[in-house]
């Protein structure tokens, strides 16, 4: 295969993920069809076969490339060397805050109730568990490990979630900053209630 197809076959199928990811947004994946995105992208229906099997073989390997994008740039800022801490967590949810960002309209209908895509969120939860636990190694806990990983990656992602219903009304860094907060203080601390004993 020479250069000028390798080009044509990634501009092609960048084509089909852009009109796919507008698609999702404008009628929902089950109001998507394959004639949609071949329309939409400009090319014809055995070019899109050319590169994919059917819609769900697309969302799939949409999502994969944002889970790979995901724990690539994730290993960069954890290893088994970093423990668990305040500034680890809110590094870790500022770097998965702005990849969101690099991609918002993937996100919105991926995450959003009215065309959320099922899975989608699940995959993400477990990623922050595995990131965290490898900074939880040799870590003695006063707690279930399982339990503590769970509570993390479920509040993480209810933050998340919210974020993006939200329209992104803090930025990133400030996100990242009030969940670390709520993390390390405690829900009730962190936002000023004293706690009686």
């Amino acid at each position: 295969m020479n250069k000028k197809t390798d080009l044509r076959i990634i501009r092609s199928k960048h084509s089909i993920k852009k009109a796919f990811i507008e698609l999702l947004t404008e009628k929902g994946y089950e109001g998507i069809t394959i004639q949609d995105i071949a329309d939409k992208a400009m090319i014809n229906r055995n070019t899109f076969y050319l590169h994919y099997q059917n819609k769900p073989d697309l969302l799939n390997a949409s999502m994969d490339e944002l889970i790979e994008e995901l724990k690539s740039t994730l290993k960069q800022c954890s290893s088994s060397k970093t423990p668990v801490s305040g500034s680890m967590l809110e590094q870790l949810m500022q770097t998965i805050l702005e990849k969101i960002q690099d991609n918002i309209p993937f996100y919105k209908a991926l995450l959003l109730d009215e065309n959320r895509i099922h899975g989608f969120q699940a995959k993400m939860e477990e990623i922050i568990k595995n990131t965290v636990e490898v900074g939880l190694d040799n870590t003695p806990l006063k707690i279930s490990k399982e339990l503590l990983l769970q509570y993390i990656a479920s509040t993480f992602m209810g933050i998340v979630v919210w974020w993006v219903k939200n329209d992104f009304s803090y930025t990133p860094k400030e996100l990242a900053s009030q969940f670390g907060k709520i993390l390390t203080h405690g829900h009730l601390k962190a936002a000023g209630i004293s706690i009686n004993d």
